[in-house]
């Protein structure tokens, strides 16, 4: 139910400047993160299926709603809430949330990272880890980078380790 209140909030901020009335001044990164975080939380929500058979206890159930909460929370920050007070500039805007936006990011890669190991059998590392560990370098980079291109870039190595993560887990080889 979070994953998707966290992709409504995707879908909520793209149609919000879709409807603007105002010249918005796209930026390139926030467009290549609305893909990112949709792609991701469905990934998510599809390898959440291999814990259908867990036997729930309480703390393990709670542990699993920090991830879409996390992600949530990213996905409420990739737009302004009301353009036309907030501004059109969302590169702008962008930058004001940069920090929150890749610090909760982060955290919410580790819980994703961590889940696997806590409620399941799977293995402290694997291949896919090596994904992991583009992702959650990814955001610390993101963290610290103020550049556009530095920005571009961060997203794109984003999509790329979400796109192998897909190539290595479910596409039939």
């Amino acid at each position: 139910m979070i994953y998707a209140l966290g992709v409504a909030q995707i879908l909520a901020g793209v149609s919000r400047m879709a409807q603007s009335t105002l010249a918005i001044q796209h930026y390139l990164p926030q467009r290549i993160w609305f893909f990112n975080l949709f792609l991701l939380i469905f990934l998510i929500w599809w390898a959440t299926w291999e814990f259908r058979t867990v036997d729930w206890t309480f703390p393990q159930y709670a542990y699993l709603l920090i991830a879409p909460t996390l992600l949530f929370f990213v996905c409420s920050l990739l737009t302004p809430l009301n353009l036309e007070r907030d501004g059109a500039d969302i590169e702008a805007h962008f930058k004001r949330v940069q920090r929150p936006f890749f610090a909760t990011n982060l955290f919410a890669v580790i819980a994703i990272v961590v889940d696997g190991n806590l409620l399941s059998d799977e293995p402290l590392w694997h291949s896919g880890r090596y994904a992991h560990l583009v992702l959650l370098a990814a955001s610390v980079w993101g963290y610290f980078s103020s550049s556009r291109k530095g920005q571009i870039a961060v997203a794109l190595v984003t999509l790329l380790a979400l796109f192998a993560t897909v190539a290595r887990f479910w596409v039939p080889r």
